[in-house]
């Protein structure tokens, strides 16, 4: 019975991000997460997510906000939480004329949030931000030290690591006018929810066979001849 109930709270915690990467499938610079059991001496299975860091697939748009990275690294943001990392490129200038993410967090540049005026954008394949031919900022770029795990914390924010390494601005490759999607694959998120369900499904009727099979061995078995 207590495998039973370890096994239902694998399934609900799956179910959980299996949900969470289905309704970010259309956020922008959305990493899915994935989920598998983790076994430490004999006991019952415990689920564990990690991130999934692979690429989404690139579409222009044209604007002269969006920005899209290929290749590893994540723009820097500020938050009411700290700073955090994204892959969220569908920018805009808030009324302050900031450079912001399209949650209202501040991009980060080498000077701190970025601060614009009116007039054309340039955002060059290194990050330097410049208006009207004058240069304003580079975009942070950065990376979490080989082998760190990054977690979610909402939407497509990443919390960084204790340390972080500064991609030199020669080994960026900023695209301007362009956004990268999720990474998380419709069709096949859905065929994790479908699996999950049964085998959540599976693992219920189990426990109420097991239920049934201990009161009759309370109620019948017992019994005095």
């Amino acid at each position: 019975m207590e495998s039973a109930a370890a096994a239902l709270r694998y399934w609900e915690r799956k179910q959980e991000i299996v949900a969470n990467n289905l309704a970010n499938v259309s956020t922008d610079g959305f990493k899915g997460e994935r989920v598998f059991a983790n076994v430490l001496n004999g006991a019952s299975p415990v689920a564990q997510a990690s991130t999934d860091l692979s690429a989404g697939s690139f579409r222009q748009t044209g604007v002269s906000t969006d920005v899209a990275l290929q290749g590893p690294g994540f723009f820097v943001v500020s938050t009411p939480n700290g700073e955090r990392y994204s892959r969220g490129g569908s920018l805009e200038v808030n009324a302050k004329h900031q450079l912001v993410d399209e949650t209202g967090n501040p991009v980060l540049g080498e000077k701190g949030p970025i601060t614009l005026g009116v007039g054309d954008i340039q955002i060059d394949s290194t990050g330097q931000v410049s208006q009207n031919g004058k240069s304003i900022d580079r975009l942070r770029v950065e990376n979490a030290p080989t082998g760190t795990a990054l977690s979610h914390e909402s939407g497509m924010l990443l919390i960084p690591a204790g340390t972080s390494v500064a991609i030199p601005p020669n080994q960026r490759n900023v695209n301007q006018g362009t956004v990268e999607q999720s990474n998380v694959n419709s069709l096949g998120s859905l065929v994790d929810m479908v699996s999950v369900q049964r085998a959540y499904s599976a693992v219920q009727k189990a426990i109420v066979e097991l239920d049934s099979a201990h009161e009759t061995d309370a109620t019948q078995l017992a019994k005095p001849f």
